[in-house]
């Protein structure tokens, strides 16, 4: 019998799989657990279309990142920001303030995920930052200076 797997189940397959089992273990086992459910014709083609559905919207969401880490490469976010007497910050700049400041001087939107690593600076000057995704890894540049 044909079944999809609603959930992972060890020797057999992932979720979402379509895989041939004995009518014994799928009505004994695998229902009353709710680990699979029949796959007739219809579950198969509507299963197929889902995960259509779901390939176009990885693909769209891929474009979309792309565009975002190209808008962004090599440009310069600025800070002017009040500097201590050793030329140091008053609070860090995080993650949080750099997509703040993106938004306000480029109109991109970058969700934190982009990020290599976590940023706090602390110091005036020039840093760069790295963003990455899908494979592609790009490089801004963020300058503090004073008020």
């Amino acid at each position: 019998m044909k079944v999809i797997l609603l959930k992972f189940v060890k020797d057999l397959g992932h979720a979402g799989d379509i895989v041939e089992v004995s009518d014994g273990y799928a009505v004994n086992a695998l229902f009353p657990r709710k680990l699979a459910k029949q796959a007739t014709a219809a579950v198969i083609n509507k299963h197929k279309m889902a995960k259509k559905s779901a390939a176009a919207k990885l693909e769209k969401e891929e474009i979309a990142t792309l565009i975002v880490l190209e808008k962004i490469e090599g440009k310069t976010i600025v800070f002017e920001e009040k500097l201590n007497p050793k030329g140091s910050l008053y609070h860090a700049l995080g993650l949080k303030e750099i997509i703040r400041a993106v938004k306000e001087q480029y109109a991109v939107s970058i969700p934190n995920t982009l990020f290599k690593k976590s940023y706090a600076f602390k110091e005036s000057g020039k840093h760069t930052i790295e963003l990455e995704a899908y494979g592609k890894t790009v490089k801004a540049v963020v300058l503090i200076g004073e008020k």
